[in-house]
């Protein structure tokens, strides 16, 4: 909670010096009251799921390009996902990062194909396809404007390009690995 500063400077004073001082009084208390302002706004932007102003800082930081029409809302959702990513190089993982941003997905390990293995009818894919993951998006996050998290001139709702996942699985991929997304 916030005090009026200029009635904090008009208490400091031990007696009544007029007019003109009651003035200067009021703007000297504006200003603190302006710098207290400013001050509260610099601990909103050193957390990512509160930063507004300093969302490009955050992104550079940590390697991520926001999506065009990104809201803030995804921008700062995808910061706070890169922050809390721990890593892994299972499937299980990446569903579970996914699951994270709201997404639904599998996750195939394309095979090559091999004599005794494959049948009539399998995709003949190359040795080199053991490297590449093919991604399957089936459930596709909403954003919806949220007070206090979007910004004016957003959407008031709209789906998840996903940009963001993507950003993100080839940001935390295996270093070896492909990914191809496919989204139904």
């Amino acid at each position: 909670m916030s005090l009026d500063n200029a009635a904090v400077i008009k208490s400091l004073t031990p007696l009544e010096l007029g007019a003109v001082s009651d003035e200067d009084i009021v703007l000297e208390g504006q200003e603190l009251d302006n710098e207290e302002t400013r001050q509260n706004n610099v601990l909103q932007e050193i957390f990512p799921d509160t930063s507004t102003q300093m969302l490009a800082w955050w992104e550079r930081v940590y390697s991520l390009a926001p999506a065009a029409g990104a809201t803030v809302q995804q921008r700062q959702q995808a910061i706070v996902q890169a922050i809390r990513a721990q890593g892994g190089l299972s499937r299980e993982y990446f569903i579970s990062l996914a699951a994270a941003l709201g997404y639904t997905i599998t996750i195939e390990e394309l095979q090559p194909f091999m004599a005794g293995i494959g049948r009539a009818g399998d995709t003949l894919y190359v040795q080199d396809i053991i490297f590449v993951w093919l991604v399957t998006v089936t459930a596709i996050q909403q954003y919806y404007f949220r007070a206090g998290q979007s910004a004016a001139g957003e959407p008031l709702g709209a789906p998840n390009e996903n940009t963001i996942i993507t950003a993100i699985f080839i940001k935390l991929k295996p270093a070896h690995t492909y990914v191809i997304f496919q989204y139904t």
